[in-house]
């Protein structure tokens, strides 16, 4: 689990449905959260830009209130099955809702990819997405934005196409 701490550069003009893919995915650096305590493992921070080589997929998410957050989840869970040999990372990060509130709902669902917080949702709003989920983008190795879905997947397939695209 993590909390996002900051995104890189926040007074650049945000991304827009325009010209969002093509585009290097805005960075953002997160903070550890230990999952017992829910406290800030000192000094253990991370960024997007850490995982540049590798595939990214992006989910963003809310925890209550979001009929498509819980209907994508079976093709979700069963494309991070898939991938977790493959070196393609799958992030959910969770609009407006705090570390506590994220720490309940993942674990009463049994997830086990990285969750993180945004309780202001800036991270969505520099990527040019209006309030909503769910809403995923994919990021290639370099960092590029290369796709994007806004509204819940319908199949495992969908998932598994764009991410062989990347």
């Amino acid at each position: 689990m993590g909390i996002i701490t900051s995104i890189d550069n926040p007074s650049a003009p945000c991304l827009t449905m325009d010209n969002r893919i093509g585009s290097p995915a805005p960075d953002f650096t997160w903070e550890i959260v230990d999952c017992k305590s829910l406290e800030i493992v000192a000094g253990k921070t991370t960024s997007l830009s850490a995982l540049k080589g590798k595939p990214i997929m992006i989910i963003f998410h809310k925890t209550m209130n979001c009929p498509g957050c819980k209907a994508q989840m079976p093709f979700i869970l069963a494309a991070h099955e898939q991938i977790a040999n493959k070196n393609i990372v799958l992030l959910t990060i969770y609009r407006g809702d705090s570390t506590a509130t994220i720490k309940r709902f993942v674990t009463s669902q049994g997830y086990t990819f990285t969750a993180l917080a945004d309780e202001k949702d800036e991270f969505a709003v520099k990527c040019g997405f209006p309030i909503g989920a769910p809403i995923t983008i994919f990021v290639d190795a370099n960092g590029i934005i290369k796709a994007e879905k806004v509204g819940p997947f319908n199949s495992q397939e969908e998932i598994k196409a764009i991410l062989d695209s990347l």
